[in-house]
């Protein structure tokens, strides 16, 4: 869903859904406790568990009401969103761009006849708002926040940064900036008057999301943006795209996801699940200001005052401190902690934990390996916690995107970390899996 995400785990799925399998029957319970792109979580959607995903980032949230937790096409009412002059152009391009789709990954649904059809509200409303201006809002929606916040034409878009240097925010260019704002007003409008139901704005915010990602001028997160070029895809014409949605249509009807939640709070509130999966934050990075503009592009619509939000906009990014949130996870001396804290207040048969040697808490991109993160979480997995000789380290290799200091792409191990939890039989020494193999110890320490 939104591919140039830090420890985006599409490329390894397979593995990590092996991993999973070891424990968990399709139809079991899986909690994604840190779903951030719900790249995995999707996986287990389709796969046939019931899945629960948290991420303290509402974009999650937002992805998560698009396309695991509903496997109905939304019944969007275009005759009222939708004005007369446009309404036949943007019906009759939403079926044509469902038919094209036919055969492409994502579109299976397009070639039934009624699924094809059903989905082109949705489809017409992309479209509209493709080329819906300003004045086909009613005044009070008419602004110009994310122009004037995150271009360099706009009126607040000027920073001093910590080290005094000063300059323009250049995150869009002024035809796309123009472009979202537009959308989102058209978004907030229909939101605020309750024209619009829950699940077609999911989807759209979902569509717009990727635009940004593939149009905005960034290295792939919002923590900074080069200050004297743009990146070539940038100079693009954002453009909303009709979502692949064989996802969406698959899978169990129970899926949950919780918004925004600490997840040490909100596993609390999870019922008995088979599996708890773990993708926690590798090293120092806080996801809530590396991707805080997807954040506030969930959020738009919900703001009660925009002028007084916007107006506190502050650091070299233009983010609002009040959704700045600091994850203790983050934090090498709290991370195992907390990790410990997380597992201990889950009701689950097993875990599985996802970690790798790139920059991690303990190690540096331009520092020698280093398997300290490995070493302490087979150390926390190997605690009374856990059944004796359950403890696995399956090492997956996999190129790991970079997106600061001049880093490209490298090759890194991924480590899937997985043991059983022991439910108070001091005499479970099994070490079982859920499909009767045998346990398979392998810690796998560089010498």
């Amino acid at each position: 869903m939104i591919n140039r995400y830090l420890g985006n785990k599409q490329s390894i799925l397979n593995p990590v859904l092996e991993e999973i399998a070891r424990f968990a029957r399709p139809g079991d319970h899986v909690v994604d406790a840190f779903s951030g792109s719900l790249s995995v979580s999707l996986g287990l959607k389709a796969a046939g568990y019931r899945v629960t995903a948290n991420d303290v980032n509402l974009f999650s949230w937002v992805l998560a009401e698009a396309y695991l937790t509903s496997r109905e096409l939304p019944a969007s009412d275009v005759a009222t969103l939708i004005p007369d002059e446009y309404r036949p152009g943007a019906v009759d391009r939403a079926r044509a761009a469902l038919s094209a789709s036919r055969g492409e990954a994502g579109f299976r649904f397009a070639a039934d006849a009624d699924l094809r059809e059903a989905a082109v509200p949705l489809g017409a409303l992309l479209q509209y708002l493709q080329v819906a201006d300003q004045e086909d809002l009613p005044s009070q929606y008419r602004r110009n926040d994310f122009f004037d916040a995150y271009c360099e034409e706009g009126a607040r878009s000027g920073f001093v940064s910590s080290r005094g240097t000063s300059g323009r925010r250049r995150f869009f260019t002024s035809q796309n900036a123009h472009r979202i704002d537009a959308i989102l007003g058209h978004l907030r409008w229909w939101h605020r008057s309750g024209l619009v139901d829950p699940h077609s704005r999911a989807l759209v915010l979902a569509s717009l999301m990727r635009a940004v990602e593939r149009t905005s001028n960034t290295q792939g997160t919002f923590h900074d943006f080069p200050r004297d070029t743009y990146d070539s895809r940038a100079l693009s014409p954002l453009s909303l795209e009709i979502p692949p949605l064989d996802i969406m249509l698959t899978g169990l009807s129970t899926n949950r996801a919780g918004r925004e939640q600490d997840s040490l709070d909100f596993i609390r509130t999870v019922d008995h699940h088979a599996v708890l999966y773990l993708d926690p934050p590798y090293n120092f990075r806080q996801y809530s200001a590396y991707y805080f503009m997807i954040n506030l592009i969930s959020r738009y619509v919900e703001i009660d005052d925009l002028d007084e939000y916007f107006g506190a906009l502050t650091y070299v990014r233009g983010q609002n401190p009040a959704d700045d949130f600091v994850s203790s996870f983050c934090k090498p001396a709290r991370f195992i902690d907390d990790m410990r804290r997380l597992i201990q207040r889950a009701r689950c048969d097993a875990v599985v934990i996802s970690y790798f040697n790139g920059r991690n808490h303990w190690n540096r991109f331009d520092s020698g390996p280093d398997d300290t993160g490995q070493l302490l979480l087979s150390q926390l997995l190997s605690e009374p916690h856990f059944v004796p000789g359950s403890l696995e380290v399956r090492t997956v290799p996999r190129r790991n995107y970079a997106s600061y200091g001049g880093f490209s792409a490298r090759d890194v191990d991924e480590l899937l970390i997985s043991a059983r939890v022991r439910h108070n039989d001091p005499d479970d020494t099994s070490g079982a899996v859920r499909d009767g193999a045998p346990a398979v110890v392998h810690v796998g320490l560089r010498e």
